[in-house]
């Protein structure tokens, strides 16, 4: 998991969340220039002697320019360069400006360090994948993609470099938006293989520097345990120029879709179904589950 090379531009005005998620991150590789003025990591941003920025992490309530503004001023010159915001204020809607804005992902504070770093592995790994996208692509006007694996066989990130990489050229995504779109699939097959195949409960996760994380214990012990190991994961791809599919159904027990649509105006992010699902209901145009709830179809429209 280490990441040497990797560039984070940091921006929090509060000295203990500056600390705690650069040394997160440091942990790992990374090299993490942390400010706690935003003018100042722009102003970095801009310089042509800075180094190749990977991910911008930013606070949202600062004195003076704000996370919106950030958000802003790095997709006004560095498109593709991914932006995750963090805030006290977690509210759906407030998760749906962030991402109008631009934002990649948003996190609540107290933050999650595991999470977070899980995400910006993602957002790293997802965006050097694009960067090298084929502009040939462009002229593709329908194709389908019919996959099925094992839970034990399932690469996620390998997997998400064939459901994604024609977004931009087929004009479903922009390199404003590829990002949210494509952790949105994500989280729906990390849904797919932890919460139905393997059957875990998000309640067991603790945090990333835990002695302990009974969360990732029972997720190996699951994986070498042929009832779940075998358990297959189907995913179906169907796109043309007007529409983009993906299923994804898994062998678990499912759940009470019902539940879940719409999701509650002014309700928490964290409290809400977890992150995931109110995620990728926010981002998808259409989100449609079997009478079971071990599948789901998400489908973006061109715009």
């Amino acid at each position: 998991m280490i990441r040497r090379g990797t560039h984070i531009l940091l921006i929090d005005d509060d000295p203990s969340v500056l600390e705690m998620v650069q040394s997160a991150l440091a942990h790992y590789g990374m090299e993490v220039h942390a400010y706690p003025d935003a003018a100042q990591a722009m102003e970095l941003l801009q310089n042509p002697n800075a180094p190749t920025f990977d991910l911008v992490l930013s606070d949202i309530n600062m004195e003076g320019m704000d996370g919106f503004e950030v958000v802003h001023k790095v997709k006004a010159t560095h498109p593709h360069l991914p932006v995750v915001l963090m805030t006290g204020q977690a509210s759906v809607d407030y998760a749906i400006q962030a991402m109008r804005f631009g934002a990649s992902n948003l996190f609540m504070k107290p933050i999650s360090i595991r999470d977070l770093v899980q995400s910006v592995f993602r957002l790293v790994d997802l965006h050097r994948e694009l960067r090298k996208a084929d502009d040939g692509l462009r002229g593709l006007v329908n194709e389908r993609r019919h996959f099925l694996f094992r839970s034990d066989e399932l690469d996620i990130p390998s997997l998400m470099h064939h459901l994604t990489d024609r977004l931009v050229p087929m004009g479903f995504a922009s390199a404003g938006n590829i990002d949210v779109i494509a952790m949105a699939i994500h989280e729906a097959l990390v849904n797919a293989l932890e919460h139905g195949n393997l059957d875990l409960d998000s309640r067991l996760k603790v945090d990333l520097f835990a002695e302990e994380d009974p969360y990732a214990v029972l997720r190996a012990k699951r994986m070498a345990d042929p009832e779940y190991a075998g358990r297959l994961i189907e995913v179906r791809l169907a796109m043309d120029t007007e529409r983009f599919e993906v299923e994804i159904s898994d062998e678990g027990r499912g759940f009470d879709a019902g539940q879940l649509l719409p999701p509650p105006p002014e309700s928490e992010m964290a409290s809400h179904c977890g992150r995931g699902l109110p995620l990728i209901l926010l981002v998808m145009d259409e989100v449609h589950f079997n009478d079971k709830g071990n599948q789901v179809r998400l489908v973006l429209r061109r715009k």
